[in-house]
């Protein structure tokens, strides 16, 4: 090889470092024949272990390790343009749920008709691909992060439910309130719409039940707990509401009540001890009784801790010659 030849492969070499960092490590034959690669010369680098085959269509330089978004973008490329990352991994995507493994993607009737004999697994990059026919994709539940052409957070919601459990629809409401990134308006109106779709009375009573309260949690351990209190149909509490310095997980004002998790079940270590012991001190000296369940509590035995609550809030209720549930407009209402 010449110095000429030479310089020319240092040079697309580095090209090559730099696009596959730009794009989440993911090399796809279109970028490859964009940067001058021809067919032979994709071969040649494979066959050379130079270039790694994450999928049809799409690659990875030795040594790549694929974030998420380098798996959703590997896996849209190995498909036409007009297929969509969709259900879980649009919802995290958006940052709506934690990371949900395999990769979901959504296509119109007939899409993946000619990649059905592809590969859709990669051990070597923790990489498979769900495929899901549908048959209406419009255009308004499309759109476009980062690059990564993605159904709408509404529409992967309303596909998410087709095979999440209740609480993890909870959580994906809960989280695209905070983050702002939820039309409750296109949300309801996709859900009107899919009669007959799988999950969809899961998701609908999802919607309706659920309270712009679960916007004040903090954690998962407190969205199952105020779960918890909204089935027992107990008193509506304040969630993290400002007492003093300290901020209580539940509080029931009226009932003088504040309720602290352990979420899992240990401290994680003396200092965290103390302050939560110093914490309860200060609350209880501030005129609340303070009860504290622990993970096993919440998660292990619901119906024993829903049971125990419902004997505090009634002893607090009798020791205050109070309603159990307010009726002066003090407390907020389910």
């Amino acid at each position: 090889m010449d110095s000429k030849q030479a310089g020319r492969e240092l040079e697309l070499n580095r090209q090559l470092r730099e696009v596959a960092l730009a794009n989440d490590g993911v090399l796809s034959l279109e970028i490859l024949f964009r940067l001058g690669l021809s067919w032979t010369m994709v071969q040649k680098r494979k066959d050379a272990g130079r270039l790694l085959p994450i999928l049809r269509g799409s690659f990875a330089l030795p040594g790549t390790r694929l974030s998420f978004r380098g798996r959703l973008r590997a896996a849209t490329a190995s498909v036409s343009p007009n297929v969509v990352v969709s259900h879980g991994s649009a919802l995290a995507l958006h940052g709506l749920i934690r990371d949900p493994g395999p990769v979901h993607l959504t296509g119109e009737s007939g899409t993946f008709r000619d990649h059905g004999s592809g590969r859709w697994e990669n051990d070597a990059f923790n990489l498979k691909v769900i495929r899901h026919e549908t048959r209406q994709l419009p255009p308004e539940h499309i759109t476009e992060l980062d690059g990564i052409r993605a159904t709408t957070a509404e529409r992967a919601i309303r596909d998410f439910a087709a095979t999440a459990r209740p609480d993890e629809v909870t959580k994906a409401l809960t989280q695209g309130e905070k983050e702002r990134k939820l039309c409750w308006n296109e949300l309801r109106a996709i859900s009107d719409a899919s009669n007959g779709h799988k999950g969809i009375g899961i998701l609908r009573s999802e919607i309706d039940d659920w309270d712009p309260v679960f916007a004040d949690t903090i954690s998962d351990p407190e969205i199952d707990f105020l779960r918890m209190i909204r089935r027992e149909r107990m008193p509506k509490p304040l969630v993290n509401h400002r007492i003093g310095r300290h901020i209580p997980d539940f509080l029931w004002k009226h009932l003088c009540l504040a309720v602290e998790l352990d979420p899992y079940g240990t401290h994680s270590g003396k200092a965290s001890h103390r302050r939560d012991h110093r914490k309860g001190i200060e609350l209880e000296t501030s005129g609340l009784r303070v009860v504290r369940f622990t993970w096993e509590d919440r998660y292990l035995h619901e119906e024993r801790t829903a049971s125990e609550l419902w004997t505090v809030m009634r002893q607090q209720a009798t020791l205050l010659q109070c309603p159990l549930f307010p009726t002066d407009g003090n407390g907020p209402q389910w």
